[in-house]
Protein backbone atom coordinates (compact mmCIF):
# COMPACT_ATOMS: atom_id res chain seq x y z
CA UNK A 1 0.00 0.00 0.00
CA UNK A 2 1.35 3.40 -0.98
CA UNK A 3 0.74 6.11 1.57
CA UNK A 4 2.84 8.76 3.27
CA UNK A 5 1.46 7.74 6.66
CA UNK A 6 0.54 4.36 8.02
CA UNK A 7 -3.14 3.51 8.20
CA UNK A 8 -4.54 2.29 11.52
CA UNK A 9 -7.81 0.36 11.28
CA UNK A 10 -10.35 1.01 14.04
CA UNK A 11 -12.98 -1.75 14.14
CA UNK A 12 -16.16 -0.84 16.02
CA UNK A 13 -17.17 -3.84 18.16
CA UNK A 14 -19.08 -2.31 21.07
CA UNK A 15 -22.73 -2.67 20.04
CA UNK A 16 -25.13 -4.77 22.11
CA UNK A 17 -26.71 -6.69 19.22
CA UNK A 18 -30.10 -6.84 20.93
CA UNK A 19 -31.99 -7.56 17.68
CA UNK A 20 -30.20 -10.92 17.42
CA UNK A 21 -31.71 -12.20 20.67
CA UNK A 22 -30.06 -15.22 22.28
CA UNK A 23 -27.13 -15.21 19.86
CA UNK A 24 -25.61 -12.20 21.62
CA UNK A 25 -26.33 -13.14 25.24
CA UNK A 26 -22.92 -14.76 25.72
CA UNK A 27 -20.87 -13.14 22.95
CA UNK A 28 -20.71 -9.74 21.26
CA UNK A 29 -22.30 -9.46 17.83
CA UNK A 30 -19.02 -9.46 15.81
CA UNK A 31 -18.09 -12.84 17.37
CA UNK A 32 -21.21 -14.63 16.12
CA UNK A 33 -20.40 -17.75 14.13
CA UNK A 34 -21.03 -17.24 10.42
CA UNK A 35 -20.35 -20.28 8.24
CA UNK A 36 -17.99 -21.80 10.80
CA UNK A 37 -15.99 -18.71 11.82
CA UNK A 38 -16.52 -15.64 13.98
CA UNK A 39 -17.90 -12.98 11.64
CA UNK A 40 -15.28 -10.43 12.66
CA UNK A 41 -12.49 -12.66 11.36
CA UNK A 42 -13.84 -12.06 7.87
CA UNK A 43 -13.75 -8.32 8.48
CA UNK A 44 -10.16 -8.56 9.72
CA UNK A 45 -9.13 -10.74 6.75
CA UNK A 46 -10.20 -7.83 4.57
CA UNK A 47 -7.99 -5.46 6.59
CA UNK A 48 -4.98 -7.79 6.46
CA UNK A 49 -5.30 -8.02 2.67
CA UNK A 50 -5.38 -4.21 2.48
CA UNK A 51 -2.10 -4.07 4.46
CA UNK A 52 -3.15 -1.86 7.35
CA UNK A 53 -0.32 -1.23 9.81
CA UNK A 54 -2.30 -1.95 12.99
CA UNK A 55 -5.79 -3.01 14.04
CA UNK A 56 -7.56 -1.38 16.98
CA UNK A 57 -10.63 -3.21 18.26
CA UNK A 58 -12.98 -0.76 19.98
CA UNK A 59 -14.68 -3.01 22.52
CA UNK A 60 -17.28 -2.71 25.26
CA UNK A 61 -20.04 -5.34 25.72
CA UNK A 62 -18.52 -8.76 26.60
CA UNK A 63 -15.14 -7.42 25.50
CA UNK A 64 -13.27 -10.28 27.19
CA UNK A 65 -14.65 -12.67 24.55
CA UNK A 66 -13.01 -10.66 21.76
CA UNK A 67 -9.80 -10.03 23.69
CA UNK A 68 -9.50 -13.70 24.62
CA UNK A 69 -10.02 -14.82 21.03
CA UNK A 70 -7.57 -12.49 19.28
CA UNK A 71 -4.95 -11.55 21.87
CA UNK A 72 -2.29 -9.19 20.53
CA UNK A 73 -2.21 -9.98 16.80
CA UNK A 74 -4.11 -11.43 13.86
CA UNK A 75 -2.34 -12.94 10.84
CA UNK A 76 0.80 -10.97 11.65
CA UNK A 77 -0.92 -7.59 12.17
CA UNK A 78 -0.65 -6.14 15.70
CA UNK A 79 -3.90 -5.68 17.61
CA UNK A 80 -4.59 -3.14 20.34
CA UNK A 81 -7.81 -2.52 22.23
CA UNK A 82 -9.67 0.64 23.14
CA UNK A 83 -12.09 -0.11 25.96
CA UNK A 84 -15.42 1.60 26.65
CA UNK A 85 -16.77 0.99 30.16
CA UNK A 86 -20.17 2.00 28.80
CA UNK A 87 -20.99 1.89 25.07
CA UNK A 88 -20.20 5.27 23.50
CA UNK A 89 -21.92 4.89 20.15
CA UNK A 90 -19.97 4.82 16.90
CA UNK A 91 -18.68 8.38 17.24
CA UNK A 92 -17.70 8.18 20.89
CA UNK A 93 -15.96 4.86 20.23
CA UNK A 94 -13.74 6.42 17.55
CA UNK A 95 -12.84 9.42 19.71
CA UNK A 96 -12.15 7.09 22.65
CA UNK A 97 -9.81 4.95 20.53
CA UNK A 98 -7.89 7.99 19.31
CA UNK A 99 -7.38 9.32 22.84
CA UNK A 100 -6.68 6.04 24.64
CA UNK A 101 -4.07 4.94 22.09
CA UNK A 102 -2.65 8.37 21.11
CA UNK A 103 -3.67 8.11 17.46
CA UNK A 104 -4.12 11.86 16.93
CA UNK A 105 -1.59 11.99 14.06
CA UNK A 106 -2.75 8.82 12.31
CA UNK A 107 -4.75 8.06 9.19
CA UNK A 108 -7.76 6.11 10.48
CA UNK A 109 -9.66 3.47 8.57
CA UNK A 110 -12.89 3.07 10.54
CA UNK A 111 -14.82 -0.16 9.95
CA UNK A 112 -17.96 -1.64 11.49
CA UNK A 113 -17.33 -5.01 13.12
CA UNK A 114 -20.78 -6.33 12.19
CA UNK A 115 -20.84 -5.59 8.45
CA UNK A 116 -18.77 -6.78 5.51
CA UNK A 117 -17.88 -4.97 2.31
CA UNK A 118 -14.66 -5.10 0.32
CA UNK A 119 -12.86 -1.92 -0.75
CA UNK A 120 -9.58 -0.73 -2.26
CA UNK A 121 -7.54 1.05 0.41
CA UNK A 122 -4.89 2.17 -2.09
CA UNK A 123 -7.53 4.02 -4.10
CA UNK A 124 -9.03 5.53 -0.95
CA UNK A 125 -5.63 6.79 0.19
CA UNK A 126 -5.17 8.48 -3.20
CA UNK A 127 -8.54 10.22 -2.76
CA UNK A 128 -7.79 11.51 0.75
CA UNK A 129 -5.58 14.53 -0.14
CA UNK A 130 -8.58 16.04 -1.96
CA UNK A 131 -11.09 15.64 0.85
CA UNK A 132 -11.60 15.24 4.61
CA UNK A 133 -13.30 11.83 4.61
CA UNK A 134 -13.45 9.03 2.06
CA UNK A 135 -16.58 6.96 2.66
CA UNK A 136 -17.24 3.56 1.10
CA UNK A 137 -20.64 3.37 -0.57
CA UNK A 138 -22.48 0.43 -2.12
CA UNK A 139 -25.37 0.46 -4.61
CA UNK A 140 -28.50 -1.39 -3.43
CA UNK A 141 -31.87 -1.77 -5.12
CA UNK A 142 -33.58 -1.13 -1.77
CA UNK A 143 -31.83 1.20 0.68
CA UNK A 144 -34.77 1.31 3.11
CA UNK A 145 -33.01 -0.37 6.03
CA UNK A 146 -29.91 1.80 5.75
CA UNK A 147 -30.84 5.15 4.25
CA UNK A 148 -28.86 6.44 1.30
CA UNK A 149 -26.16 8.95 0.41
CA UNK A 150 -26.68 11.68 -2.16
CA UNK A 151 -23.64 11.83 -4.47
CA UNK A 152 -23.00 14.58 -7.02
CA UNK A 153 -21.33 13.96 -10.43
CA UNK A 154 -17.88 14.70 -8.95
CA UNK A 155 -18.33 11.99 -6.31
CA UNK A 156 -18.89 14.37 -3.40
CA UNK A 157 -21.49 13.31 -0.84
CA UNK A 158 -23.92 16.20 -0.52
CA UNK A 159 -26.43 14.75 1.93
CA UNK A 160 -28.19 11.71 3.32
CA UNK A 161 -31.72 10.32 2.93
CA UNK A 162 -33.30 8.88 6.07
CA UNK A 163 -33.95 5.19 6.58
CA UNK A 164 -37.33 3.60 5.84
CA UNK A 165 -37.64 5.22 2.41
CA UNK A 166 -37.65 2.30 -0.01
CA UNK A 167 -35.65 3.36 -3.07
CA UNK A 168 -32.55 2.37 -4.99
CA UNK A 169 -29.30 4.20 -4.36
CA UNK A 170 -25.95 4.18 -2.61
CA UNK A 171 -25.79 3.27 1.06
CA UNK A 172 -23.10 4.17 3.55
CA UNK A 173 -21.20 0.87 3.89
CA UNK A 174 -19.80 1.86 7.30
CA UNK A 175 -16.16 2.22 6.20
CA UNK A 176 -14.32 5.57 6.37
CA UNK A 177 -10.79 6.84 5.81
CA UNK A 178 -9.91 10.10 7.56
CA UNK A 179 -7.18 11.89 9.45
CA UNK A 180 -7.68 11.54 13.20
CA UNK A 181 -7.02 15.28 13.60
CA UNK A 182 -10.50 15.84 12.14
CA UNK A 183 -11.92 14.60 15.47
CA UNK A 184 -9.87 16.92 17.68
CA UNK A 185 -12.82 19.14 18.54
CA UNK A 186 -15.15 16.24 19.42
CA UNK A 187 -16.01 15.63 23.06
CA UNK A 188 -15.54 12.17 24.55
CA UNK A 189 -19.20 11.33 24.97
CA UNK A 190 -21.78 9.00 23.49
CA UNK A 191 -22.72 10.02 19.95
CA UNK A 192 -23.42 8.56 16.54
CA UNK A 193 -20.68 9.17 13.97
CA UNK A 194 -23.24 8.75 11.19
CA UNK A 195 -25.90 11.11 12.55
CA UNK A 196 -24.00 13.64 14.64
CA UNK A 197 -20.85 13.89 12.51
CA UNK A 198 -21.49 12.82 8.91
CA UNK A 199 -24.96 14.29 8.51
CA UNK A 200 -23.74 17.62 9.91
CA UNK A 201 -20.52 17.58 7.85
CA UNK A 202 -21.61 20.24 5.37
CA UNK A 203 -22.43 22.72 8.15
CA UNK A 204 -18.93 22.13 9.56
CA UNK A 205 -17.27 22.56 6.13
CA UNK A 206 -16.20 18.92 6.18
CA UNK A 207 -15.97 17.39 2.70
CA UNK A 208 -16.85 13.71 2.09
CA UNK A 209 -16.01 11.84 -1.12
CA UNK A 210 -17.58 8.50 -2.07
CA UNK A 211 -15.52 5.38 -2.77
CA UNK A 212 -17.95 3.13 -4.62
CA UNK A 213 -17.57 -0.60 -3.95
CA UNK A 214 -18.94 -3.27 -6.26
CA UNK A 215 -18.36 -5.97 -3.63
CA UNK A 216 -20.89 -8.07 -1.76
CA UNK A 217 -22.28 -6.17 1.26
CA UNK A 218 -23.91 -7.66 4.34
CA UNK A 219 -24.77 -6.36 7.81
CA UNK A 220 -25.57 -9.05 10.40
CA UNK A 221 -27.59 -6.73 12.65
CA UNK A 222 -30.88 -8.58 12.14
CA UNK A 223 -31.64 -12.30 12.00
CA UNK A 224 -32.69 -12.39 8.33
CA UNK A 225 -29.42 -10.81 7.22
CA UNK A 226 -27.44 -13.06 9.53
CA UNK A 227 -28.99 -16.04 7.73
CA UNK A 228 -28.13 -14.51 4.34
CA UNK A 229 -24.53 -13.97 5.48
CA UNK A 230 -24.31 -17.58 6.62
CA UNK A 231 -25.44 -18.85 3.21
CA UNK A 232 -23.20 -16.45 1.28
CA UNK A 233 -20.03 -17.34 3.17
CA UNK A 234 -20.74 -21.07 3.05
CA UNK A 235 -20.82 -20.80 -0.74
CA UNK A 236 -17.89 -18.38 -0.83
CA UNK A 237 -15.74 -20.63 1.36
CA UNK A 238 -16.53 -23.75 -0.68
CA UNK A 239 -15.49 -21.97 -3.89
CA UNK A 240 -12.32 -20.59 -2.25
CA UNK A 241 -11.26 -24.09 -1.23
Amino acid sequence: MDTDGEVVAVVLCGGLGTRLGAMTQTQPKPMINVAGRPFIERVLDNLVEQEVSKIVLAVSYLREVIQGHFGSSYRGIPIEYSVEDQPLGTGGAIVNAVRQLSLEQSHLLVVNGDSYCEFDLNSMVKQLPDTDIVMVTKYLHDTGRYGSAQIDPEGTITGFVEKKQSRSGYINAGIYLLNASLLAACSLEKFSFEVTFLEEAASRNINIIAHISDSYFIDIGVVDDYMLANEYFKQHDSIAH
